[in-house]
């Protein structure tokens, strides 16, 4: 896929001569959004061109789409799978998941253990580029380290997500929370964007 259709990144030495006039200015055509997501680089995200759907097996268009310009601008998550659950996979009825709208991402850490530093920041950069960018991405909903972001609830920013765990996490506790894995939402059929 074309950088036009989904994002390119500057290298540290461009960023640097550009300076803030890129950061005003939009990258990418029409609908793109110019952010700034690390000290090292500017991107510009194009705005999800698929609409909004549901599929039975895999990802839809516009989840593959989001999931990959994710992983193409924080390259150190290593898997972002589950596009598609079965009903039975442990999630709630109305899980995104199901319609395959939803993506768990790691960074190298094993499910069902908390990352070390590095992962972890991996992690907080890819849910924090996630709800950056979700407007263009069709982002509606980013789970990790127990809290939750909400694109209808925006403007709240992150809130608790209420399943903490005291003491020693069994791994299961660090799934439902979210340590392990930083879980993104698109906007599916009946969202309104």
């Amino acid at each position: 896929m074309s950088w036009k259709m989904r994002a390119v990144a500057l290298p540290l030495a461009a960023a640097s001569l550009i300076g803030t006039v890129m950061a005003s200015a939009p990258l990418g055509g029409v609908g793109a959004q110019t952010v700034d997501v690390a000290s090292s680089a500017l991107v510009a995200v194009a705005t999800n061109p698929y609409p909004a759907d549901s599929v039975a097996v895999g990802y839809t268009q516009r989840a593959k789409w989001t999931i990959d310009v994710l992983r193409d601008n924080r390259p150190m998550l290593t898997a972002c799978n589950h596009g598609n659950l079965s009903t039975d996979g442990g999630h709630t009825s109305d899980s995104y998941h199901y319609s395959g709208n939803a993506g768990d991402c790691y960074a190298g850490n094993t499910p069902g253990q908390k990352p070390g530093p590095i992962d972890t920041d991996q992690l907080q950069r890819a849910a924090n580029f996630s709800v950056d960018n979700a407007g263009p991405l069709k982002v509606q909903q980013v789970i990790w380290n127990n809290r939750i972001w909400t694109w209808p609830r925006r403007s709240e920013g992150w809130r608790d997500y209420g399943h903490a765990c005291s003491g020693a996490c069994s791994s299961t506790e660090i799934t439902l929370a979210h340590y392990d894995h930083v879980h993104v939402s698109i906007a599916r059929p009946g969202d309104g964007r």
